[in-house]
C-alpha cells in the first residue's frame, strides 16, 4: 500500500485542471503542478502548509475580505459542491477571473476532511468580450454579475439583461452566446428601437418574392438567420404590441412564416433580451404583453452601473487610458482628475467614461490628464446637489409618464425636452424610452 501522503498527491495530479484540497482553516494539503504554476514559481509540495488565501490572492485574509463568496466556507457549511467565480492574481501578479468548482471530500468514516478545488481561468474569455468597454473590475457587484452570466450561459433558457444605457448588455449577451452550446452558430441582434412596427415584420420573418409593392426576390428574416444559433434583442421594450404577440408565437411553437408565405419555418433559436426599462411595470400599464414578459423572463441578469462600481474607477480608467486602447493618444491621469471622477455619477455608464477620456487625452496632448482637461459640468459636479434635483425631478416625472400610454409624438417630445432644459437623459426618462429611440426620434426634429 503506498503511504497516505502519496496516495493524496496521486488522485490530486490525476486532475488535468489546476487542483488543491484544502482543509477547513483553509491550509493547502496536496496540489498539483498545474496549480502550483498557475500562480506560484515553486514546487507543489512548496506550497503544502500554505493558506490557500496566500495562494490564489496574495493576501493574508481570506477571499470574503473582498466582498467574495468563499467556496471553503459553503462547502463545509453545506456539504455540498459550489461554483464560484473569483478574481485571482496569477504567478505575475496579474488579475485573472477563475471559475472555481469546490467539492466535499470525506473520509472512510464519512467526516468532511478537505474540499476538493478545481479551477477554470475564464478571463480570457471575459476579455475577449468585454475588452472593448472593459468591463472587468473586483468588486462583489461585477463579480457576482459573471458569476451569473458564466451559470446561465450553460443553459438553453431565455435570459433577460437588465441595465442602464451604456453598462454593457450586449457585450454580456455576446458572452452568454459564445460559452453557450450555441456558440459556433450566428448571433444575431435586433435593435428594437430602428424599426416602425411595419418594417419590424419583413426584419424578423423576411418575405417571399411578390409580398408587397415594389418586393423584389426572397428575403430571409433575422429570426431565420438566428436559426440554431442566439436571437439577441436589444431594448425590447421598444418592440410594438402587434410584433410582439407575433414574436411570442414563435417562441411557443418554434415556427413561422415569411411575409406573403404560407409554408411554416422552423427556428430553433435562443432568446436574450435586453432592457434598460422596468418592464414588469410596463406590463402593469398594459405597455408590455405579460406573457411575453414571463417568457423571456426566465433567467435575469441585472448589470450593475457605474456609480455602484466606484473601486473599479482607478483599473478603468488605466485601461481606456492605455496604448492599447488610444493608440499614440495614450495618457496617464493624475489623482486629482481621478478624485473629480470619482465624484461624479456618470449616468451614461461606461460608454461615458470612455468618451471622457478619449476628450481628455486628447486636449491633454497625451501626457498628463489634469482636472483643466476634463468637462466643466464633471468639475462642478456636486452629488448632494444632483441627488436633491433627482428628488425634486420625481413628481415632474411622473406626472409626464402618465401621458405616456399616447404615442410618443415628437410635439411631445419638443415640449418634454424644454421643460427638461434639453436634458436629453431625462427626457428620454420621463417619456419611459432609451436614449437610443430618443436619438433617433431627435434626428426627425432635425
Amino acid at each position: 500500500m503506498p503511504s497516505r501522503s502519496k496516495f493524496i498527491q496521486s488522485l490530486v495530479d490525476a486532475h488535468p485542471e489546476p487542483f488543491a484540497l484544502i482543509d477547513e482553516r483553509f491550509t493547502i494539503v496536496a496540489c498539483n503542478r498545474r496549480y502550483a504554476e498557475a500562480y506560484t514559481h515553486l514546487d507543489p509540495s512548496d506550497l503544502v502548509g500554505m493558506k490557500c488565501h496566500e495562494v490564489s490572492h496574495k493576501s493574508a485574509e481570506s477571499c470574503e475580505i473582498n466582498g467574495e463568496e468563499c467556496p471553503l466556507a459553503r462547502v463545509f457549511r453545506d456539504q455540498a459542491q459550489v461554483q464560484v467565480i473569483h478574481r485571482h492574481l496569477d504567478r505575475n501578479h496579474d488579475p485573472e477571473y477563475v471559475a472555481i468548482h469546490g467539492s466535499p471530500v470525506y473520509g472512510d468514516d464519512g467526516k468532511l476532511l478537505y474540499m476538493g478545488e478545481g479551477m477554470h481561468p475564464i478571463s480570457k474569455e471575459a476579455e475577449l468580450i468585454f475588452d472593448e468597454q472593459k468591463m472587468v473590475g473586483c468588486c462583489p457587484s461585477f463579480t457576482r454579475v459573471l458569476d451569473n452570466l458564466c451559470m446561465v450561459a450553460d443553459t438553453d433558457a431565455p435570459v433577460l439583461i437588465h441595465g442602464e444605457t451604456g453598462t454593457g448588455k450586449e457585450m454580456a449577451a455576446q458572452l452568454l452566446h459564445r460559452k453557450s452550446s450555441r456558440g459556433s452558430g450566428e448571433l444575431i441582434t435586433v435593435d428594437c428601437t430602428q424599426f416602425t412596427e411595419e418594417m419590424f415584420v419583413n426584419e424578423l420573418f423576411g418575405h417571399e418574392q411578390g409580398a408587397y409593392t415594389g418586393c423584389v426576390g426572397q428575403k430571409k428574416g433575422l429570426v431565420e438567420l438566428a436559426h440554431k444559433g442566439t436571437l439577441f434583442l436589444d431594448e425590447i421594450g421598444e418592440m410594438p404590441p402587434s410584433i410582439q404577440a407575433k414574436f411570442l408565437r414563435v417562441l411557443e411553437s418554434g415556427t413561422f412564416r415569411r411575409l406573403g408565405g404560407t409554408k411554416e419555418i422552423k427556428a430553433d433559436i435562443r432568446v436574450i433580451a435586453a432592457t434598460n426599462r422596468d418592464l414588469k411595470e410596463m406590463v402593469d400599464k398594459g405597455l408590455f404583453r405579460a406573457d411575453l414578459y414571463y417568457r423571456i423572463n426566465c433567467m435575469q441578469v441585472e448589470l450593475p452601473p457605474l456609480r455602484h462600481r466606484k473601486e473599479d474607477l482607478p483599473e478603468l480608467v488605466r485601461h481606456f487610458l492605455s496604448r492599447k486602447v488610444m493608440g499614440t493618444h495614450s495618457a496617464s491621469m493624475s489623482d486629482e482628475a481621478l478624485n473629480v471622477l470619482k465624484r461624479y455619477n456618470f449616468p451614461g455608464n461606461m460608454r461615458e467614461l470612455r468618451n471622457l477620456l478619449e476628450r481628455a487625452a486628447l486636449l491633454a496632448r497625451g501626457n498628463v490628464i489634469l482636472p483643466e482637461h476634463l468637462p466643466e459640468e464633471i468639475r462642478h459636479y456636486n452629488p448632494a446637489l444632483d441627488q436633491d434635483t433627482q428628488h425634486r425631478d420625481h413628481d415632474i416625472e411622473t406626472h409626464a409618464c402618465d401621458t405616456c400610454s399616447q404615442p410618443v409624438t415628437l410635439d411631445l417630445i419638443r415640449r418634454t425636452l424644454d421643460h427638461f432644459h434639453g436634458s436629453r437623459r431625462l427626457t428620454a426618462k420621463a417619456l419611459k424610452i432609451s436614449e437610443r429611440t430618443l436619438y433617433r426620434r431627435l434626428k426627425e426634429l432635425s
